[in-house]
């Protein structure tokens, strides 16, 4: 069969727009993202607030602020898995134009697929961590020994990371859909995800360089007011006493580009959600466990 990766962006395009209830899942994770935000600067705030607050600065907030943090952290995977599967499950029942579900029927069908998508999402995490720890490492080493001369001879490595990262996301994205669509074991689907991105690996290619590439390029864009609403707060505090109408400036403007981000990730989540399950179910003609290769174009 041909695959088309024109069709493969239409079809997602007009499930993603159509089926607007999908953006609520993505809003939500975008909303507990920059919800880290500010635990993220608060220890370079805390001290200038407790001066003007005339509270006392203690390690015992600190280490509040770390159990907090790590608790933000932790918490992001299992919420990612139950949003994976839950946008998931909307985008097959999209494009067979089913009767559209609720938020909770999405979130109640993805219960029995949350454990292997979690391990799923776990596997690929601590893979790609434990790459990076190997290269950073090496790197590292060889900037010692050669003086430098190592770092700037690994450069060309660095730049080929982007592109496995984005392999990798979508060899990850594959295995989610093989245990949803075809209720695989873990290592099944993985195996599964492995031979899909080998065999169709300039198809699958072409569609992440655009989904993560174009994605990504937009939500810098949108970014970039927000990150200048963080960089203005901290001169609020560079007097004596608090200055709080910059202070309230800045967050008033960071919370409005906050809003208009966490709509557009709300999208971009379905939006790409669509492509993965699209190309699987294009790929693997829906119900076959064997992925269905490319054939060549007619010269």
């Amino acid at each position: 069969m041909n695959f088309d990766i024109g069709e493969v962006l239409s079809r997602a395009w007009q499930i993603s727009w159509k089926n607007k209830l999908l953006w609520l899942f993505g809003i939500f994770l975008g909303l507990f993202i920059f919800a880290i935000f500010p635990l993220a600067f608060a220890p370079a705030l805390l001290p200038i607030l407790s001066q003007d607050l005339r509270t006392t600065f203690t390690p015992v907030i600190l280490v509040i602020w770390i159990g907090v943090f790590l608790l933000f952290f932790v918490a992001s995977f299992p919420l990612s898995a139950i949003i994976q599967a839950s946008v998931t499950l909307g985008v097959i029942d999209a494009n067979q134009d089913k009767e559209k579900l609720s938020i909770g029927e999405l979130i109640k069908k993805s219960l029995p697929f949350f454990g292997r998508v979690l391990a799923v999402m776990l596997l690929f995490a601590g893979g790609m961590l434990l790459i990076n720890l190997i290269v950073q490492a090496v790197s590292f080493l060889l900037t010692i020994v050669t003086l430098g001369l190592g770092a700037f001879c690994l450069t060309p490595l660095f730049f080929l990371l982007y592109p496995a990262i984005m392999v990798a996301s979508a060899w990850m994205e594959q295995a989610i859909n093989g245990i949803i669509v075809e209720d695989m074991r873990v290592v099944d689907s993985a195996k599964q995800a492995w031979y899909l991105i080998r065999d169709n690996l300039a198809p699958i290619g072409v569609l992440a360089l655009v989904i993560y590439f174009g994605i990504g390029i937009v939500t810098g864009i949108i970014m970039i007011p927000m990150f200048v609403s963080l960089f203005v707060l901290p001169f609020g505090f560079m007097e004596q006493k608090a200055n709080w109408t910059l202070i309230s400036v800045a967050l008033l403007s960071g919370a409005a580009f906050v809003s208009v981000f966490v709509v557009f990730n709300g999208w971009a989540v379905a939006f790409m959600k669509s492509v993965w399950v699209l190309t699987y179910l294009r790929l693997t003609g829906g119900a076959k466990s064997q992925p269905v290769l490319l054939e060549a174009a007619p010269s």
